[in-house]
């Protein structure tokens, strides 16, 4: 291997996980000893396709996100699953939130739930097959109330949704409060909750889903660092190494906390099995939805 290690990221310059993974590449190359070079593919398909096809060379590897174990199901976006990839670690696990803007008519999660019984709600923050739309839905169907009572636009990232949030063209955006924390503070937004098990240390004020209306719910998404299939396993090995070393460095616990990132560590073995296991769990959760409701194109 020389020169520099190319990393793919499937997102938006500047984004919420463009941000998260320079961070991530900058230890990673101190601890390489070798540059890392952040490439933006943008478009969730476009960028899973890119690592996926890259040569197992140890030149390319990339970040992959929990939409690796939803979009496979669509019939119509991509046949890529986690099995495509050589699994080397997850650094970031962030939890969903609701969030709506500061003048919105609701104060708590209970008087928004109470609006959805009553009508459609106007979301975005996702792609229509994405995870910030599969979190609203979530909470709909725990709350009792019928998860397709959503009217989506679909983005390319939480920011473009929490964008809309703010022009006034959807009323909710089930995007990570660290997606804006600018906005937060500057009471332009407002997150009713955290879709965590604790509170997070930014904003201690939210309370969770199970505090607000007492029902345990709990739904993160994940960003991995993968190579793609095939690569070699000594160099795999290496790269685990790197990332386990990065795992146990202080000066990158601090840089996430100073950003408000939520660190959630997996390495190798155990990151594929994770991805596995949530695979499955989409695959009950989605199938029988696909069915009722046959999928619309995609903006990825």
């Amino acid at each position: 291997m020389v020169g520099s290690l190319h990393f793919i990221m499937p997102y938006i310059k500047d984004g919420g996980s463009d941000k998260r993974m320079r961070l991530f590449a900058q230890f990673l190359g101190e601890e390489l000893k070798r540059p890392v070079e952040v490439v933006n593919r943008t478009g969730a398909v476009v960028g899973h396709t890119a690592i996926a096809q890259a040569k197992p060379d140890g030149n390319t590897i990339g970040m992959i996100s929990g939409e690796i174990g939803m979009m496979h199901w669509h019939p119509n976006l991509t046949p890529l699953t986690f099995r495509d990839y050589t699994a080397l670690a997850v650094p970031f696990v962030e939890a969903s939130a609701i969030i709506v803007r500061q003048d919105a008519p609701w104060k708590t999660l209970a008087e928004f739930l109470q609006t959805a019984r009553e009508r459609w709600i106007k979301g975005s923050g996702s792609p229509e097959f994405g995870v910030w739309k599969f979190s609203l839905m979530r909470l709909l169907h725990v709350a009792g109330i019928d998860f397709t009572r959503i009217h989506w636009t679909p983005t390319i990232s939480g920011e473009e949704g929490i964008a809309k949030l703010i022009a006034g063209e959807v009323e909710v955006a089930p995007v990570p409060m660290v997606e804006a924390p600018e906005l937060i503070f500057a009471k332009k937004i407002r997150p009713l909750v955290t879709m965590d098990s604790i509170r997070h240390p930014l904003f201690p004020d939210v309370p969770t889903v199970k505090e607000a209306i007492g029902i345990d719910l709990l739904v993160t998404h994940w960003r991995g660092v993968v190579g793609p299939r095939g690569l070699a396993p000594a160099t795999a090995a290496k790269l685990i190494e790197a990332c386990r070393n990065i795992s146990r460095n202080p000066d990158f616990a601090a840089a996430c906390r100073e950003r408000g990132f939520s660190i959630g560590w997996f390495l190798g073995e155990d990151f594929f099995r994770f991805m596995e296991q949530e695979d499955e769990e989409y695959g009950r959760v989605l199938r029988p939805y696909l069915a009722a409701f046959p999928p619309v194109s995609e903006v990825h």
